[in-house]
């Protein structure tokens, strides 16, 4: 007998949660705290996506890769490219090259750039040109692509507009910088920065 009550005590326990989940249920859906939060949620404007920044590629002066007819007349100072204290030449070329930051566009080969930006100072009667350059993979020919240029401090953050897209499918890319001073006495001119940007 015990045990028939115990199982009739299970069956009816049982059915009681079968009754009793839904209506607590019913009861939370209908409750105006938990309305008011649906309601809330099916009117909030979904959060925009994050948006992603264009990635430059970027260097500083001195993380270029100096010409052999320069080596005896540079100096690094910092974070900058100029004449050497004492130099007797008029001329410093370096070369900075480009590498793809896979980060901008669909396609990952095509970055987006459309200018290259200069920042530099230049005193009176000096000049610093960036050059871009592209080389075709496996070729030695070499297009130039744009020129940012400062004269006698009139730009000190100059840019140029690129005349074509930017392509690491099957090209390479590297920017050329060239100060110039007419003689020793001149102050150097300093290249800062560099950056290619959309």
């Amino acid at each position: 007998m015990r045990q028939n009550f115990v199982r009739n005590g299970r069956g009816l326990t049982r059915l009681g949660l079968l009754f009793v989940v839904p209506a607590l249920a019913a009861l939370l859906l209908a409750s105006p705290a938990y309305r008011s939060s649906a309601v809330a949620r099916v009117s909030e404007p979904a959060e925009p996506a994050a948006q992603v920044l264009p990635r430059p590629w970027t260097a500083v002066g001195s993380t270029g890769v100096i010409d052999e007819d320069s080596l005896n007349f540079f100096a690094f100072a910092n974070t900058d490219l100029g004449f050497r204290a004492g130099a007797a030449g008029t001329v410093v070329v370096a070369r900075y090259n480009v590498t793809n930051t896979f980060d901008n566009n669909a396609d990952p080969n095509r970055p987006g750039w459309r200018r290259l930006e200069m920042g530099s100072s230049t005193p009176l009667n000096t000049i610093i040109e960036a050059k871009l350059f592209k080389i075709k993979s496996c070729d030695q020919q070499q297009v130039l692509l744009c020129t940012a240029r400062n004269r006698s401090g009139d730009t000190p953050c100059a840019r140029c507009t690129i005349s074509e897209v930017i392509d690491f499918t099957s090209n390479l890319y590297y920017v050329e910088v060239t100060l110039t001073r007419p003689n020793a006495q001149t102050p150097s001119p300093r290249l800062h920065t560099l950056r290619l940007i959309q």
